[in-house]
């Protein structure tokens, strides 16, 4: 292929695709996609994350704790599933509630305040949620506008002032918008990136929004937003256009006329509408002159014989989109104080204006700087000013298994990967977050279970909810009725369950360190083990290994035997597989069997026998056979009548 062949198809290829995405639009054209599609193009900062949400919609996914809401968003389909959210359902829709509440209210009044331990997936949460905002941004559904002005050059137009008239407007059309460079002398963008409609007067601007949108609002479904209904253009926006329409007249046509619509996407990298600020001492906006540069004297002479500011800063860029205030607390408090009425008013004020702003603001702080902050005499005030979201560390070690797969493999240590490694270092890892339930809280029938709870056997009601070995059906179904209430214990406790443990950031280092240990020849269970050994040394490091043990629960070096042994069941399962031995899934399809025939022996009917392809009675022989085994203290007949008793009973429960 010529390399002139190949660069035309793509600029073509490029040309079609900007007319196909509307790229640019005269305020006209504008108004007619308004007017066609309302609510899409009347949608605050916080509407629009909702929209987000609902494009990549959601599903249900069984837990140990039940069926719960997950929003795809945080799968990361846009990115073929490269760094998604593992688990925290339940901190996904807080957010999506909270930002559901600001839409409601039609004003964004809070700052989502993430809190949790380090390594809990609070900056992976955010980051997740800004992909997808810049992904939304890209479809169809996502188009989002703001606005530049445009001024003809002097070969265009020779009205005084500097200001184009009717002879430089562009062909077939009444704007500048479609100007080619050579034809214009300056281009300003709008800052703030504002709404289009802004520039429509107020009262306007309200009758235009409840004519095409009041069905909307009728139906509950939208609320068009108070910085959309009652905002004003940017200082600088203002004072540009109130200059045209001045020297215009009144003329609202031709004021407009300068004005080019631009669609613009979201995007962290440019921060545009996504921006991440770290910790730092300055305030997060301010403005400088523009037409102290000299380089813009091609602005018409109207514009250069006015002082006109630039706003600039992080809140300017995250404008109409998302500010994530990273680790928020550990600036100095003077430093944020201005958030109180940032957060509550939407505006910060600067030296010589005021910006409204249309922006969810998130933040992150992990727990230590949290509880000092709340000893602060502001609290109080900045309480009523943030909505709390905690995001703890992950109790059900398959979760917690899946970060480890996704972030170790052969290709990451280079080394030979044996199976159930990642296993181990999840287990391990949920073993130490967990803390012994506090039986006082359940029926009396039920404490001496809960009472009786071995961290490894909590850890498996968390993962797959079953119930410890030897319990009687009714104290298993009790424990599994009120497993949510196990998991949800003293949600205000300073030291909650999720909160003290291994992080996964730390569990990767042990991945990677333990691939390193020359006696293993592999990445195995063992070289885990040994390296969580060397781990629970490091008393000074880590503040869960100086917790003092309540029984069983936070002895981190007796876990590495029980995780040892679990694995061990494991291997001794997959061998006795392999060479054809009885396993427990052997046990327990010979058990169904045994519950079939009691079952069908209790009801009178015949078993189908799939080998014969005819109708059998219930095997005597071989139920007694079972029972033998038993060792019962009552008749075979009375056995089998209680358990299906209990079998019936289960069912309905």
């Amino acid at each position: 292929m010529k390399a002139s062949d190949y660069l035309d198809r793509l600029g073509q290829q490029l040309s079609d695709e900007f007319e196909a995405k509307r790229r640019v639009m005269s305020f006209e054209e504008y108004l007619d996609l308004f007017v066609s599609t309302p609510r899409g193009h009347a949608r605050s900062a916080a509407q629009y994350m909702l929209d987000c949400f609902h494009y990549f919609g959601e599903s249900e996914i069984e837990t140990a704790l039940g069926p719960v809401r997950r929003w795809n968003l945080f799968d990361a389909p846009f990115d073929d599933g490269r760094d998604k959210l593992v688990g925290q359902e339940a901190v996904q829709d807080a957010i999506y509630r909270i930002v559901t509440n600001f839409t409601r209210q039609r004003v964004v009044n809070k700052m989502i305040l993430l809190h949790g331990p380090n390594g809990s997936a609070k900056s992976s949460l955010l980051a997740c949620l800004g992909r997808a905002l810049e992904a939304y941004s890209l479809t169809d559904e996502g188009a989002i506008y703001h606005f530049n002005w445009v001024f003809p050059s002097r070969k265009v137009s020779k009205k005084q002032l500097g200001f184009g008239g009717e002879a430089g407007v562009a062909a077939g059309t009444e704007s500048y918008a479609y100007l080619d460079e050579e034809e214009v002398d300056a281009r300003i963008p709008g800052d703030l990136r504002d709404h289009p409609l802004l520039l429509l007067p107020l009262e306007e601007r309200q009758r235009l929004l409840e004519k095409h949108l009041s069905d909307a609002e009728d139906s509950d479904e939208f609320r068009v937003a108070d910085h959309l209904r009652h905002g004003e253009l940017s200082p600088r926006n203002r004072q540009i256009s109130e200059l045209l329409y001045n020297n215009y007249r009144g003329d609202l046509r031709r004021m407009l006329q300068h004005v080019q619509v631009e669609r613009f996407f979201i995007s962290r990298r440019y921060r545009r509408a996504a921006v991440t600020v770290e910790p730092q001492l300055q305030v997060d906006a301010s403005v400088r002159q523009l037409t102290g540069d000299r380089s813009l004297t091609s602005l018409p002479q109207v514009l250069q014989s006015t002082t006109l500011y630039e706003p600039f800063g992080d809140l300017v860029d995250a404008h109409r989109g998302l500010i994530e205030y990273n680790d928020l607390l550990k600036r100095p408090l003077e430093s944020f104080k201005y958030l109180l009425s940032t957060c509550e008013k939407s505006n910060v004020s600067l030296t010589n204006q005021i910006l409204h702003l249309d922006l969810l603001f998130f933040a992150s702080s992990n727990e230590t700087h949290l509880n000092a902050f709340k000893e602060y005499p502001d609290w109080p005030s900045f309480k009523a000013r943030i909505e709390l979201v905690r995001v703890p560390y992950i109790r059900d070690y398959r979760l917690e298994k899946q970060i480890y797969d996704e972030q170790i493999g052969s290709h990451t240590v280079q080394k030979p990967l044996a199976p159930h490694t990642t296993y181990v270092a999840a287990l391990w890892a949920v073993l130490t977050r967990l803390k012994k339930a506090q039986p006082d809280r359940y029926p009396k029938n039920l404490r001496g279970t809960i009472a009786s709870l071995t961290p490894i056997q909590k850890a498996e009601l968390y993962s797959s909810g079953a119930a410890p070995l030897g319990l009687s059906m009714d104290k298993a179904r009790l424990l599994r009725n009120h497993l949510i209430e196990l998991a949800s214990e003293d949600p205000e406790d300073t030291i909650y369950e999720g909160k003290l443990g291994a992080s996964p950031r730390e569990m990767k280092m042990v991945l990677l360190n333990a691939a390193q240990r020359e006696e293993f020849p592999t990445l195995s269970p063992l070289a885990v083990l040994a390296e969580i050994a060397q781990l629970c040394k490091m008393r000074s490091v880590y503040e869960f290994l100086r917790l003092e043990p309540q029984g069983q629960y936070g002895d981190h070096l007796a876990f590495i035997e029980v995780v040892r042994n679990q694995w061990l069941d494991i291997a001794d399962d997959e061998l006795a597989h392999a060479m054809g031995l009885v396993t427990r899934d052997q046990y327990d399809e010979l058990f169904k069997r045994y519950l079939t025939h009691v079952s069908h022996e209790g009801r009178g009917e015949k078993l189908y026998n799939s080998v014969t392809g005819v109708y059998e009675e219930p095997d005597r022989k071989f139920m007694e056979e079972m029972e033998a085994h038993f060792q019962l203290e009552k008749s075979a007949q009375d056995f089998r009548g209680e358990l299906l008793g209990r079998i019936g009973a289960s069912s309905k429960s």
